[in-house]
């Protein structure tokens, strides 16, 4: 399987109406440059429809979005070819996915549909009727039997829109729901560890109150004290002192 240089595409692609409208100075590197259609669809629309655009309008795909966008030209793919797409690398660089397939098949009539995705931080803008995708052929062994019979439709059906339709939620808008939460879970842990705290203080103040009335508090053990001796006072016998209960010396003669 060999994909078709340049040459092949502006030598093929007019003559067999490959692609409508033609335009040979959109062929480059062994690529056809396609342009964004008219008609697109935003998950962030409030409106929650499709909304259609003239060349030059600027569509707003914001970040965490998906959007549902087609070309601007019809693709006719021939029995002995495969086409594979893509989205041009400027844009891809700021973030915008192809996220619904990246191959066309043998047989395929009718523009493009592509469903992409914002995996980037800000709005991808998009300009009607600029090159905005690229397509490649590659040629097949030979012509094959099995190709695909039923076309694109000419514009985004109901079924396009509900196969993406809901408004998402971007990373950056569910970190800051996840960070508010976290701030409100500290909030309650913190509260509940003052109310417990204060639980505990109330709890263990009863339980003092009501063990300090079920009975006094024995007091301290008496202890009995030696009382100290009284001296005797002295009596005074004659010149000399003599302690009571002493027998006083007998006085001698002169």
């Amino acid at each position: 399987m060999a994909f078709w240089n340049s040459e092949l595409i502006k030598q093929r692609a007019p003559t067999e109406k490959l692609l409508v409208p033609y335009d040979q100075g959109r062929v480059v590197t062994g690529a056809y440059e396609l342009s964004l259609g008219s008609e697109s669809y935003i998950t962030s629309d409030p409106t929650q429809a499709k909304r259609s655009f003239s060349d030059g309008a600027q569509l707003n795909i914001p970040p965490g979005q998906f959007g549902m966008l087609m070309t601007k030209e019809s693709i006719c793919i021939p029995d002995d070819a495969i086409g594979f797409i893509s989205i041009k690398a400027t844009i891809k660089f700021q973030g915008l996915v192809n996220v619904s397939g990246f191959h066309v098949d043998p047989g395929w009539k009718g523009p493009l549909k592509f469903a992409v995705y914002n995996a980037g931080s800000k709005n991808v803008p998009l300009i009607v009727g600029e090159r905005t995708f690229l397509l490649w052929f590659s040629a097949l062994t030979g012509k094959t039997t099995d190709v695909r019979t039923k076309g694109g439709t000419m514009g985004l059906t109901r079924e396009d829109i509900e196969r993406i339709q809901g408004e998402v939620s971007s990373p950056a808008e569910l970190k800051k729901e996840m960070d508010s939460l976290r701030t409100q879970l500290r909030i309650v842990e913190i509260v509940g560890a003052a109310v417990a705290v204060a639980f505990l203080g109330a709890y263990a103040g009863l339980i003092v109150e009501k063990l300090g009335g079920k009975g006094e508090v024995a007091p301290s053990p008496q202890i009995n004290q030696v009382q100290p001796s009284v001296s005797q006072p002295a009596v005074a016998v004659g010149s000399n002192q003599v302690q009571r209960g002493q027998t006083p010396n007998a006085q001698r003669a002169p």
